[in-house]
């Protein structure tokens, strides 16, 4: 992988056309806008993980999908309130996607819709606290209250 590739990553990912999998330079560098509180040691075979996944699965949905968040209208998003229960969970410190569009998200699936946002995590609040997270979606799927958790923001 070129480090032309992953100049203006969020809005460029969705047109990439790379071959190798060999870790950018500046991959520490978006691992830091992914994770709120990044280790101060993450060994190159993690990186090497990483791109070796984002590249592979499902490559064409996540591409479809990068090209729907940065390139659509925002105008012309249309999501319909949804009539079963959603659990929304986002890190409080997402700098990829703010909490501002987890709120938009929540209103936009209607009041069936749940955002619990995970304090002191960023965009991966399921690998920064599975604890937490855990807590929260074994809740949701088991019906318990909601009052059993702690330490999270609700909005």
């Amino acid at each position: 992988m070129t480090a032309r590739c992953w100049s203006g990553p969020a809005v460029r990912a969705a047109s990439m056309s790379c071959s190798s999998l060999e870790p950018p330079l500046d991959l520490r560098r978006l691992a830091r806008l992914a994770v709120y509180r990044l280790p101060r040691f993450v060994p190159e075979f993690i990186f090497r993980d990483m791109l070796r996944n984002l590249f592979s699965d499902n490559l064409e949905e996540k591409l479809e999908l990068i090209k729907g968040v940065t390139i659509a209208n925002k105008d012309d998003f249309h999501l319909t309130p949804l009539p079963q229960q959603v659990l929304i969970i986002w890190g409080e410190h997402d700098q990829i996607f703010p909490v501002a569009k987890a709120i938009e998200l929540q209103k936009r699936l209607g009041e069936n819709a749940r955002l619990e946002v995970l304090q002191n995590t960023g965009h991966l609040p399921q690998m920064e606290d599975a604890n937490r997270f855990n807590k929260l979606l074994f809740s949701f799927l088991l019906g318990a209250s909601q009052s059993s958790l702690s330490n999270r923001v609700r909005y």
